[in-house]
C-alpha cells in the first residue's frame, strides 16, 4: 500500500459520521456522543473490504478488582497487500446491571457491551469515530498515526509500555521467551536490536502477561 493511499484509507475512516448516526449517552451527568457498533462494522467493511479485517475476543471476564465490571480485549487484523496484517487493540467496560434486589439482569448482555466497547476503541486507533474523543490521549493518537512513524518503534513502545506493568515473575517470562527467540542474545534495549516478527511476538506475550491472574 502506497502512502498516498495510506492517507486515503485513514481519510475515509475517521470521516464524521452523519449526525443522525449519532447516539447520546448521560454518563455521570455529561452527555457524551457515541457511534453504536453497527456502524463502526459498516465503516469498517466498506473502506477496508470485508473480507480483509476480522476481529478476535483475546479476553472478556469479570474484573478480578471489581466484579461489577465487565472488561475485554479486542483485536482488530487488517490484510494489507504490502504490510501483511496490520493489528490494533481495544480495551472496553460494562458495568453489571442490578435489579433493585441486586440481582444481575442479563450478563450476557453486559459481556457483549464490554466487547463492543473493546472493538470501538480498536477502531477508534485506525481514527474511526476518534473526533469524537475530545481527550488530550485521543489527540495524542490522532497525531500520532498522521505522523510517519517506523511501525517497529509503535510495537516497541507499546511492548515497553505494557512490560513496565508487570511484576517480576512475569518480567522473567517475557526475559525466557527472548532468549528462546533469539538463541540467548542480549536484551533489546531499542526496536533495531530485534526483527520485526520477534517485537511482535514480545508485545503479544506482554498483553497475555498483563492480564494473566
Amino acid at each position: 500500500m502506497s502512502e498516498t493511499t495510506k492517507k486515503d484509507v485513514y481519510g475515509l475512516l475517521s470521516e464524521p459520521f452523519p449526525q443522525e448516526m449519532e447516539r447520546t449517552l448521560n454518563k455521570g451527568g455529561t452527555n457524551l456522543t457515541y457511534i453504536p457498533v453497527s456502524e463502526v462494522i459498516n465503516r469498517l467493511n466498506k473502506v477496508l473490504g470485508a473480507d480483509s479485517w476480522s476481529f478476535i475476543v483475546v479476553k472478556c471476564e469479570r474484573d478480578a478488582i471489581d466484579p461489577d465490571f465487565v472488561v475485554a480485549h479486542v483485536r482488530i487484523d487488517y490484510k494489507t497487500s504490502e504490510s501483511g496484517v496490520i493489528s490494533r487493540d481495544g480495551i472496553g467496560g460494562q458495568k453489571i446491571k442490578r435489579t433493585k434486589q441486586g440481582s444481575i439482569v442479563d450478563l450476557g448482555d453486559e459481556f457483549k457491551g464490554a466487547i463492543s466497547d473493546a472493538l470501538k476503541k480498536a477502531a477508534q486507533t485506525m481514527g474511526v469515530g476518534l473526533y469524537l474523543a475530545r481527550s488530550d490521549e485521543a489527540i495524542e493518537i490522532e497525531q500520532a498515526m498522521d505522523a510517519p512513524v517506523d511501525e517497529s518503534v509503535q510495537i516497541w513502545e507499546n511492548f515497553v509500555g505494557l512490560s513496565k506493568g508487570l511484576d517480576e515473575s512475569k518480567r522473567a517470562q517475557l526475559n525466557e521467551l527472548w532468549a528462546k527467540m533469539s538463541n540467548n542474545a542480549p536484551k533489546p534495549r531499542k526496536p533495531s536490536d530485534a526483527t520485526l516478527a520477534q517485537l511482535n511476538e514480545l508485545q503479544a506475550e506482554a498483553v497475555r502477561l498483563s492480564f494473566q491472574k
